[in-house]
Parts: structure tokens; sequence; C-alpha cells
């Protein structure tokens, strides 16, 4: 129980330090805005795909 609120406080600690807007969320993420490329890019790093290439993106 001890390591679990631990980690609640490191991971409540580090939204706070971040200073990120935590109402923004991929979901409302606007893709259009970004350029084909990076969209395709995106998509491939949201999905996964590029893992089972064993490559880097």
């Amino acid at each position: 129980m001890e390591s679990e609120v631990r980690r609640h406080k490191r991971i409540e600690r580090l939204l706070r330090e971040s200073r990120l807007p935590l109402e923004k969320t991929l979901d409302s993420f606007d893709m259009k805005r970004l350029p084909r490329k990076v969209a395709q890019v995106v998509n491939s790093l949201l999905d996964g795909s590029f893992l089972d290439g064993g490559k880097n993106n």
C-alpha cells in the first residue's frame, strides 16, 4: 500500500512540475493540423505498427 501511495504522489508531482495542460489529450488533438507525412508517423506511433518491423521511426 505504501508503494502505491508513493507512486501516486510521484505521478502527481511530475504532472504538476511539467505544467502541461491536463485537459489536452490525443482524443482532442486535431490531426488535420499536421502535415500529411507527420500525421502518418504519429498514426504509426499510436498503433505500434513500427514495433513489428523492429525499426525506429
